[in-house]
């Protein structure tokens, strides 16, 4: 059966590349939901070739074939937005949150104001805007969390006459590079390293080598494009801009300072909740305030307690640092209702500027959804532990190349992380115990370096979609970043293994 199974993985791998190149050569739009489609195909397919395993340790348990069917489209569906779950409202809320926010002339006034004050020296922005992007998404607990601040900054990218390529490498591009070269952040890297029994410093200096060396390889591409962007001086892509504010009139007075602290507030808030303070560095005084808080009564009544519902009652899920996706939803629903308060928008007003962010979000989150699906399939007939033992059961010494191959192929079907953590990372980490550094790096480098043209990677599929760029006009711009990272990093792994 080996034999058959190896030349059933090599077909639909075949089939893959030839469908991927067919669809980026002949398709004119709708790209990556083409090549979305062809990767849900192949994980199909692929249980039609692979019986379903688990690894337990070491030790690899078969089972029988498990193989995907018409019927279970529905089923893949349902799993697919009940893992997403958090972050589909968490889009939903964002893209209300911006299409309310967008009305408002002060916020429009900010946008152009910072603009103005970065004129002549955009690249200056560019970089300190990735600067940004790159150390939260490292840093946070949950890797969507940067996206509250995109929408804001790709609106004054976009101000200052740069093109959408720009706006999305300094921007979505940023959080791939904080993917790449995660340092404590990231739902997935959390779960990835409670699978393998590993710590978040496990190898760290290396994450953090490979962190400095994307940013600065990625940022030398990105400031060379707008630098050629702005020397033509013929881009104006204010019409590209999903939350296109109202135009001001000339001299038309409005507060900016209220925008200010509203965005000085939200990255304060997301400083707190969303970096692990306790189990990243020690740090438990938000743990006490929060007991405190929650255990203030008056009599029997616990005001702070009630009022916060049980998502956040307890430490583990209410403690600055413990925070969820669900938390951030939470805040930007209530500030949306703010803002409309505050400017005093009507009911029906209200009720359309929401619908109309519910709308500009809605495609992201449907190709999100769909990329969620190409795991799914792996996820309800587990074919890639059984490919991983199918290659390995032969092989009697650590192979950084051969881990290397297995984790690309896992991270391209898993869009969480964890999920590969938990069916082969173990595996590898318990074979091959004295080589853990070595692994636990090319486990988490892989799955953000796949992350810049993976179509199952969510930040690269939702800033595609949100931005209306083509796939095929992003891999002409990245490709040389990609191949060359591809590179450093084996390179990079080579020298932990043998040297």
């Amino acid at each position: 059966m080996e034999t058959s199974q190896i030349i059933g993985l090599v077909i639909v791998l075949v089939l893959v590349v030839l469908g991927f190149v067919f669809t980026i050569w002949k398709s004119k739009k709708h790209t990556l939901a083409k090549l979305i489609g062809i990767l849900i195909f192949a994980a199909i397919a692929l249980t039609w070739v692979f019986t379903y395993g688990y690894y337990d340790g070491a030790n690899f348990a078969d089972y029988n074939m498990h193989r995907q069917g018409l019927t279970d489209l529905p089923n893949m569906v349902y799993y697919a937005m009940s893992f997403a779950a958090d972050k589909i409202i968490f889009l939903l809320a964002l893209g209300a949150f911006y299409a309310v926010l967008s009305k408002c002339k002060g916020y429009n006034k900010l946008v152009n104001v910072i603009a103005k004050a970065f004129k002549g020296i955009e690249v200056i922005f560019i970089l300190i805007s990735s600067l940004l992007v790159t150390a939260m998404t490292s840093l946070f607990s949950q890797s969507f969390i940067p996206l509250i601040f995109i929408p804001f900054l790709i609106s004054i990218i976009l101000a200052m006459k740069l093109d959408k390529i720009t706006a999305f490498a300094a921007t979505f591009g940023s959080i791939l590079i904080g993917t790449i070269g995660v340092t404590y952040g990231g739902e997935g890297f959390y779960w990835f390293n409670y699978y393998v029994g590993s710590a978040a410093t496990t190898a760290i200096l290396y994450r953090v080598i490979v962190l400095v060396v994307a940013f600065i390889l990625f940022n030398f591409f990105t400031c060379l494009h707008a630098k050629n962007v702005l020397e033509k001086k013929n881009v104006n892509e204010l019409e590209a801009d999903p939350f296109k504010m109202e135009e001001l009139k000339k001299d038309e007075k409005c507060h900016v300072w209220p925008y200010i602290v509203l965005m000085a507030f939200l990255l304060i808030i997301c400083v707190l909740g969303y970096i692990n303070w306790e189990a990243n560095f020690g740090i438990t005084c938000f743990n006490t305030f929060h007991e405190k808080l929650m255990g203030l009564k008056i009599g029997e009544f616990a005001p702070f307690l009630e009022i916060v519902g049980t998502l956040a009652n307890t430490v583990a899920k209410g403690a600055f640092g413990n925070w969820n996706l669900y938390h951030a939803s939470t805040i930007l629903i209530v500030l949306t209702l703010v803002i409309a308060l505050i400017k005093r928008m009507k009911l029906d007003d209200f009720i359309s500027s929401c619908g109309e962010g519910l709308k500009k979000m809605a495609l992201p989150t449907i190709l999100f959804v769909g990329a969620y699906l190409v795991m799914t399939g792996a996820y309800m007939s587990p074919f890639i532990p059984t490919i991983t033992n199918t290659i390995f059961k032969h092989v009697s010494t650590f192979n950084p190349y051969l881990v290397s191959l297995d984790a690309l192929l896992a991270n391209i079907f898993h869009i969480d992380f964890g999920f590969t953590g938990y069916v082969v990372a173990g595996y590898f980490t318990s074979t091959y115990a004295a080589n853990l550094e070595v692994i636990h790096t090319i486990f988490t480098t892989l799955y953000g370096f796949i992350g810049f043209f993976a179509p199952t990677s969510a930040i690269l599929v939702i800033g595609l979609t949100y931005l209306d760029i083509d796939y095929k006009t992003w891999m002409k711009y990245s490709w040389m970043f990609i191949v060359a990272m591809l590179v450093i990093l084996l390179v990079l792994f080579t020298i932990m293994t043998y040297i």
